[in-house]
């Protein structure tokens, strides 16, 4: 299973906040997948406020719950010098329909899954199905 994870609306907390204050979400939601992923996943940044979470181990009920329970801990609010700042994520999760399937494919249509979760409203795991 691999999961695309975007900071939903990242970009206006570094316009409101700053770059720093940007940093320190980041930090933030990296510890938090840290903290409720396993030892033998995976989690990279790739972008700006994207993220990738590799669950090698993991069928699709297992994945998507781990993601919810990082969407969930991610909405406690950060606080910024006595500032609260609310976070939320967006996450498209895919898996492995073929043993023919690219990395390419795999990060494709989870990307496809997190756009889907963007347009529903954010703040949700959308489960690409083939």
């Amino acid at each position: 299973m691999i999961a695309v994870i975007d900071l939903d609306y990242f970009k206006q907390i570094n316009d409101t906040y700053g770059h720093a204050a940007g940093d320190t979400v980041l930090r933030a939601f990296a510890q938090t997948c840290r903290q409720h992923s396993c030892d033998f996943d995976l989690f990279a940044r790739f972008g700006g406020d994207e993220f990738a979470l590799l669950l090698p181990g993991a069928n699709c009920d297992q994945a998507a719950a781990v993601l919810e329970r990082i969407r969930q801990a991610t909405t406690v609010p950060i606080n910024l010098g006595g500032q609260p700042i609310a976070v939320t994520i967006s996450v498209g999760l895919t898996s492995l329909s073929n043993a023919n399937d690219s990395a390419d494919t795999l990060m494709s249509r989870a990307d496809h899954a997190l756009y889907q979760a963007k347009a529903a409203g954010r703040n949700r795991v959308v489960v690409e199905s083939y």
